[in-house]
């Protein structure tokens, strides 16, 4: 039968999946654009957000889309326009239990990632009173902490800011337990969660929120203060910010929106990780948010309080990363997403995702014009397709298809591989050379993509595509549907000498492998493709297809103390995806059945916020089992092993081990569950 934990000896970090979570499921909810609510938006208004009775009735037709009405908990949208707030409303409920109605005036939302605009800002106060340098490097500032740096080139403060610092992890949600009591400090979790250097810094743009947690005992150390404090000294009192914080303070409670998964259940009020948290933890009314817009949308002030000079401002406001000219990726603090819907307009955002509150702010520097949308439900997503209103309704724009490069496919050859998203690599792209077009195989389907320049590309419906090149002149990465992060080239390896081209399973264990989940490090020669797959190893092969932080917190388990596998095991035990038994053990090195298996993959995708799905089944599984049969029969998640009979129902031969070729299968075919959520 499967381990179970004794009650008591469950770990003390369960809760901290939140931030796996939010970040694995953001992919999805900010890449899908809902055309269908943009579509009841009323006619363009040529005249931009500038009449606040015109602007009100835009979103009231927008929240008024029984897609979004039916669905929708609660939402806030301001707008700001020429120095003015144009509209400040909310919309359905803070709090359904208690029929509370929205006021975007009072009521407080968890800001998320957004929050890394003030952590931002706060740090460019340094370097504008020339406390920092933009090239200084970052351990001049940590008092003593460092980086195992495996490229030779140094990281400096540019690099925390433009989600360039080539960081092996940049998504750390696993932490001792022993520092989730009423306090932990920021400078504790920068050493507990620190990662290596594995790319040079500057090279690559992969999301980053250790990085901006590191911005934040930055400032704490250069100016003496707790963070929060800063930021409540230098920015919000001057702003006149008196409903935010990045505590959770007696007035937060009372005034913050209650969260809902997207069953409609309430979300309790749940601690940040550390306690302040500089990349996500601030909370805020959208009143507040718009004197954070109006303020950077006049040079760093509002009224007679100022933040940053205009130079600064404009120097946050510029792109410093793009993977092509026309694809700029970041500026300091900002991003530039969804590219597709900016209508040929400047414009810089910054979105935010915790379970329960979803975030995104867009600011139009050459129009004057700003906009902020945050709600308090995981069932429904409005963000993009309203930021895609917004934009054709005041600044509308016909596409216009660029004139392809007559390319042929030996041509195209050098474009052809897996890219493998810096981020989360189970979210990959496939690129094959045709004549005249690359085809690209995603989460979404397949698309051709036609050359319009030497590394730019654009696919039927006029997104834009593009590909860097390494110093050596060779393709090395990747950025198209996925917004956060480029994807990096996989490189070729020679096949594995058990795995012909024609075996059943060639296609999922040679992704796995480019996706560097194979576990071949020991033998680059033989997979194994028909041998037992060992607990451990399951464990370490989804810990690498999800791209998470492995902890550091020695394993509750007395059998993993000193396995090669411990830090995934142990991640994947606080992350409640893996109990053990009643003696505490795991038993790393004995072979997996397929049903176990199936309830490891079934936790950790609970965990990070991935949908359930049932199937009927054949064969007859242990109890604790087959719910999560169900699912990752429901998920499409085997290969050609398992077979559907005419009835429907599928032979998963639960009791049998796991082999390594149906574990690929298993693994690579996550990627499809991501592709049923958008």
């Amino acid at each position: 039968m499967i381990p179970m934990l004794n009650a008591d000896s469950k770990p003390k970090v369960s809760r901290l999946f939140r931030r796996a979570a939010a970040g694995l499921l953001a992919l999805s909810l900010l890449t899908a654009p809902m055309a269908a609510f943009a579509a009841a938006a009323p006619p363009a208004a040529a005249a931009g957000p500038t009449d606040p009775k015109e602007v009100e009735a835009f979103a009231d037709s927008f929240f008024e889309t029984p897609e979004i009405k039916d669905k929708l908990t609660g939402a806030a949208f301001t707008v700001v326009a020429e120095g003015n707030v144009v509209l400040n409303k909310g919309y359905g409920y803070a709090d359904v239990e208690s029929r509370l109605p929205v006021k975007p005036d009072k009521t407080m939302f968890r800001m998320a990632s957004v929050s890394k605009l003030f952590t931002a800002t706060a740090l460019m106060q340094l370097v504008e009173e020339g406390k920092v340098s933009l090239d200084d490097e970052v351990e001049k500032y940590l008092n003593g902490i460092t980086f195992t740096n495996k490229t030779g080139k140094p990281l400096l403060i540019r690099h925390l800011l433009t989600h360039t610092t080539g960081f092996e992890f940049t998504d750390s949600v696993a932490v001792p337990s022993e520092q989730t009591g009423a306090d932990y400090s920021l400078e504790q979790f920068i050493k507990d969660a620190r990662p290596d250097i594995v790319i040079a810094p500057g090279e690559a743009y992969r999301y980053d929120n250790y990085a901006f947690n590191l911005q934040g005992l930055v400032v704490q150390n250069v100016t003496g203060k707790p963070f929060e404090e800063v930021v409540e000294e230098r920015i919000f009192e001057p702003l006149g910010m008196n409903d935010s914080d990045f505590r959770i303070t007696e007035q937060v409670k009372s005034q913050l929106a209650t969260g809902y998964n997207s069953k409609g259940q309430a979300y309790p009020v749940y601690p940040m990780i550390p306690t302040i948290a500089p990349d996500g933890g601030m909370f805020a009314t959208n009143s507040d948010i718009a004197k954070y817009m109006l303020a950077n949308l006049d040079g760093g002030k509002l009224g007679d309080g100022r933040i940053l000079s205009a130079d600064t401002t404009a120097l946050m406001h510029q792109a410093h990363v793009g993977i092509h000219e026309e694809l700029p990726n970041a500026g300091l603090g900002f991003e530039m997403f969804f590219h597709q819907m900016f209508n040929g307009q400047v414009v810089i955002g910054k979105g935010g995702d915790l379970q329960g509150y979803h975030s995104w702010l867009w600011l139009l520097p050459e129009k004057n014009v700003g906009g902020f949308i945050v709600t308090n439900t995981d069932a429904v997503d409005v963000r993009v397709a309203l930021f895609e209103a917004f934009m054709d309704h005041y600044y509308p724009q016909e596409d216009q298809p660029r004139q392809p490069i007559d390319a042929s496919k030996s041509e195209l050859q050098r474009f052809e591989g897996i890219y493998r998203n810096l981020r989360v690599p189970l979210l990959f792209y496939e690129v094959k050379p045709e004549q005249g077009y690359l085809l690209v195989k995603d989460m979404y389907g397949e698309r051709k993509l036609r050359q319009v320049e030497p590394l730019l590309f654009q696919d039927e419906d006029g997104n834009l595509a593009a590909f860097k090149e390494d110093d050596s002149g060779d393709v090395a990465y990747f950025y198209y549907t996925i917004p956060d992060s480029w994807a990096a080239k996989a490189p070729v390896l020679e096949p594995y000498k058990d795995v012909p081209e024609d075996h059943a399973y060639a296609a999922y264990i040679y992704k796995m492998r480019s996706l560097g989940a194979a576990l071949d490090e020991d033998n680059a020669e033989r997979f194994g493709p028909a041998e037992p797959v060992t607990r451990g190893e399951f464990a370490a092969q989804i810990m690498r297809m999800a791209g998470l932080t492995p902890s550091r917190t020695p394993s509750l388990f007395k059998d993993v103390k000193g396995h090669k596998y411990e830090p995934e095991i142990q991640t994947l035990t606080e992350l409640q995806a893996i109990q053990g038994t009643k003696n505490g053990k795991f038993k790393p090195d004995r072979p997996i059945t397929r049903e176990e298996a199936a309830v490891m993959l079934h936790r950790f995708a609970k965990a990070v916020g991935f949908p359930d799905f049932t199937a009927k089944l054949a064969d007859k599984s242990s109890p604790w089992a087959e719910e999560s049969i169900q699912y990752v029969v429901g998920a499409g998640l085997y290969g050609p092993e398992v077979k559907v009979d005419e009835q429907g129902a599928a032979h998963f031969r639960p009791k049998d081990r796991l082999l390594r070729q149906e574990s690929a299968a298993m693994l690579i075919k996550v990627a499809d569950i991501v592709k049923s959520i958008v």
